[in-house]
Formats: C-alpha cells, sequence, structure tokens
C-alpha cells in the first residue's frame, strides 16, 4: 500500500487510470478466472458497440487495429470461461439455467464457425502486441525492485528474469515475426496521428466500464486485462503514434501488462487444448 500510495498518479489524458490504492488487495492466483455463470453479454455488447469504433474502418486502419486487440481481450475471458466448464461441477448450472456444454460454448465463442469468426486470430493479434510491449519495456521491467510478494517471497525478480530471457522476447527471427505487429500499428497510426486521442479515451472507458461487471472475480480479471491491454497502447503508440515512455511505468501498470500477457498466452492453450478435443470428437 505505501508503494502503492507512493507511485499513485496518472496523465489526464493518458491511456491509462486506474483506481486510488486502498487496504483491499485480491490474489489473482487464489481467485482464478474461471466459469461463474455470470452473464457478461450486455457489458461485451456495449463494449464493442460503442466504445470499440464502428467508422472508417477501411480507411483508417488503426481503429481496426484497436478493435481487433480489444476483441482479442474478449477472446482471452471467453477462453478462460470455457476452461472453467471443462472443470466446473457436474451439477453447475450454465447462464441460461441448462445445463453445462463446453464444446458448444467453445463453438459459439471462439471457434471460426462461432459468433465472431475472428476470434482466434484476434487473441493472437492482441498477443503479439502485448508481448512488442513487454520487450519495449523489458529495461524497466528488468530494473524494477519489485520486493517480495505477498507470502514473503522474493521470486518475483527471478520470474521476471525468465520471462525476459524467454525465446518470444529474444530469439531475433521470433522477435522480428512478432514486431510486424507492433510496426503495422504505428504506419496505421502515422496516417493520423492526431486522432489518436480517440483511442486514448476508449481504453479509459474500457476500464471503466469493467466497473459495471457485478461478479467479483470476473470485475477484478476484466479490469485487469483491460488495463493491460491499455498499457501495451501506452507503450506501442504513446501520445504520437511513436510509442512512450516504458521507462515511466508504475507498479500497477507492471503488474496489469504482464498478468494480461500471462492470460492471453494461457488462453492460446485453452484454445489449442479445446482444438485437440473437438479433433478427438471428429467434429
Amino acid at each position: 500500500l505505501k508503494v502503492d500510495t507512493a507511485e499513485y498518479g496518472f496523465e489526464l489524458d493518458g491511456w491509462v487510470r486506474w483506481d486510488m490504492p486502498t487496504e483491499d488487495y485480491y490474489d489473482a492466483v487464489s481467485n482464478p478466472e474461471a466459469y461463474t455463470a455470470y452473464d457478461g453479454s450486455l457489458i461485451w455488447k456495449f463494449i464493442h458497440e460503442k466504445i470499440c469504433f464502428q467508422k472508417d474502418l477501411n480507411t483508417e486502419l488503426w481503429k481496426l487495429d484497436f478493435n481487433r486487440a480489444v476483441s482479442g481481450l474478449h477472446s482471452s475471458i471467453s477462453a478462460h470461461i470455457v476452461e472453467g466448464m471443462v472443470y466446473a461441477d457436474e451439477d453447475a448450472p450454465a447462464v441460461d439455467g441448462s445445463e453445462l456444454d463446453p464444446m458448444a460454448e467453445y463453438k459459439r465463442r471462439l471457434s471460426p464457425h462461432g459468433q465472431n469468426p475472428d476470434a482466434i486470430g484476434n487473441l493472437y493479434y492482441g498477443t503479439m502486441l502485448l508481448l512488442c510491449a513487454v520487450r519495449e519495456a523489458r529495461g524497466r521491467l528488468g530494473a524494477y525492485d519489485y520486493g517480495t510478494d505477498m507470502m514473503g517471497s522474493g521470486d518475483v525478480g527471478e520470474l521476471m528474469e525468465e520471462l525476459l530471457e524467454s525465446p518470444l522476447l529474444s530469439d531475433s527471427s521470433l522477435v522480428a515475426k512478432i514486431d510486424q505487429a507492433q510496426d503495422n500499428l504505428r504506419d496505421h497510426v502515422a496516417s493520423n496521428p492526431m486522432s489518436l486521442w480517440k483511442a486514448r479515451l476508449r481504453t479509459r472507458d474500457l476500464l471503466r466500464i469493467m466497473n459495471c461487471v457485478q461478479c467479483n472475480v470476473c470485475r477484478l480479471h476484466g479490469k485487469v486485462g483491460a488495463l493491460g491491454l491499455s498499457v501495451a497502447m501506452s507503450i506501442l503508440l504513446g501520445d504520437e503514434g511513436r510509442g512512450g515512455d516504458a521507462g515511466r511505468l508504475h507498479r500497477v501498470e507492471i503488474a496489469a501488462l504482464v498478468s494480461t500477457l500471462g492470460k492471453f498466452a494461457n488462453a492460446i492453450q485453452i484454445v489449442g487444448e479445446m482444438e485437440e478435443r473437438t479433433a478427438m470428437a471428429g467434429e
């Protein structure tokens, strides 16, 4: 709390805003992202129809990039919900009170034949943006004093070192492919950098709308994911589309960025497992 209070502060017109620090802390590991039977469809309807861009997507491609990143967040959350259904109690009901069917929900939420045929592709796109942001911020991430975790362990710094040494962040051949997402995003923004404030406004609204989620666990993970995606945008684009100052990241931003990358990576693994289940079922 002392550290968070000392570091609290954000740019009024920046990409991110977060709640003031309080004495309430929640362990996202002890309270994992999973199936809770909460129906968040109205929240996502508002996000896709009101926060995401609706006009000029063919002429201003950075708007489409923004929408894809938000869709990737939705896909990540959907993947964790589906995984939770797989391991839910046998008598756990679906949102509409019917019997749970993880395979049907996977097809509806994430498959190319579901509600959003681009859901998996957008999940990968969002993951690439997050990887680019983490690599851009590696100096700050590697030098930050993480202290100890809630259990008194000082392993956080070691885990961060392990992350930063991952081939996805250090292998030149892999980095070149991942960086293409970042380069394309900046190239697209370069066509109209003066309109970038519209995206900054929307990332703040994205975090704000998560406060409307009536499930505590869902709200916790939704806010972490929204903040992590916003931090990635702030690093990759900054105020004018050429990149921000990753060296100024706050502890809250660091935690959200890395946690969200972990969520997206885990979601990709879940998709792979569900595809295997689909193949085994001959569907």
